[in-house]
Parts: C-alpha cells; sequence; structure tokens
C-alpha cells in the first residue's frame, strides 16, 4: 500500500466521521425524555443512513475520536440557550476524565497547598534559621563547659550565667 493511498483512506475516514458527527448532535437534538445513549446512536445512525443512503461502519473510528477537541458535540438549542439539562457523554469501561476542562482547586484546598509548598527562598531562609540554632546552642554549651572547668571562684556573674545556661540545656 502506497502512502498517498493510506492518506486518501484517513482522509475518507474522517470525512466519514465528520459527517456521522453532524447525524449524532442532529439526534441529540431530537432526543426526548426517558431516551437513552443507545436509542440516540440508534437515531444517528438511521439520520446517517437516511441522508448519505449508507451505512455507517466507523463506528470504532467515532468512539475513538468523539472526545477530541475537533469532534466535541457544541450544539446550541433553539433561540441560542444552551440546555439546562447536561449532555450524557458515552464512555466505553473508561472515565472521561480528559474529555472536559479540569476542575478549578477550591479555595482551602489552594490555602493548604500554599501552608504545604513554600518557594525555594524561604525554605533557604528555614535552614539557615535551623543552622543558626545550632550554632547557638554549641556556643552555649561551651560557655557552660567553661565555666564547669573553671577552678577558680565564680563571680555573680559567672554564677547567675552558669544557672540560666543549665536551666537552657534541661
Amino acid at each position: 500500500m502506497c502512502f498517498d493511498s493510506v492518506i486518501c483512506i484517513n482522509y475518507c475516514v474522517a470525512l466519514l466521521v465528520c459527517k456521522f458527527v453532524g447525524s449524532f448532535e442532529a439526534a441529540l437534538r431530537e432526543q426526548r425524555s426517558g431516551q437513552n445513549d443507545d436509542d440516540v446512536m440508534k437515531a444517528a445512525l438511521d439520520i446517517f443512513y437516511n441522508d448519505y443512503s449508507i451505512k455507517f461502519t466507523l463506528e470504532h473510528a467515532w468512539r475513538e475520536l468523539r472526545h477530541d477537541k475537533k469532534w466535541c458535540s457544541t450544539f446550541l438549542a433553539k433561540d441560542n440557550v444552551k440546555d439546562k439539562r447536561k449532555q450524557a457523554l458515552e464512555v466505553d469501561g473508561e472515565e472521561a476524565v480528559g474529555a472536559g476542562e479540569a476542575r478549578p482547586i477550591g479555595v482551602k484546598a489552594a490555602k493548604a497547598s500554599i501552608k504545604r509548598k513554600k518557594s525555594g527562598r524561604e525554605e533557604e531562609l528555614e535552614k539557615i534559621h535551623g543552622i543558626m540554632e545550632m550554632k547557638d546552642k554549641i556556643s552555649k554549651r561551651k560557655v557552660l563547659e567553661r565555666l564547669l572547668a573553671k577552678t577558680d571562684p565564680l563571680s555573680e556573674m559567672e554564677t547567675s550565667l552558669k544557672l540560666k545556661l543549665m536551666s537552657e540545656m534541661l
């Protein structure tokens, strides 16, 4: 099979699927209360047959392509008013998560994610504060060790400093 014939076949498939999309949208507009997705599909197949005098045999291709942006149904009801009822998307064993736009994040979730995720500078600042606290503890411990190791009698200020450092360490 040459490259040109593959392109021709793909074009024909796309053309027939495009025509069926129109038939399916017409069937959706004609959908009555109590009709399910199978009834709409049968009506779309009938409309396609009546319009083009051939049976639509590319249902598998339409099912693959129908959730793509190009093929999504965006019809408006009479008088350009959107239908109040949401259109039921037919899913073949899979959820249509990627079919529509993503749901926006809620206020509480946004605030929680901001608290969890801090900017790089804030994280670096916290690390620096942690290092400074550790350095402060080490220097206080060294001062206390010097005061405890001193054999001469301690002055009043040294004694109060020693007691303060000991209380902080415990």
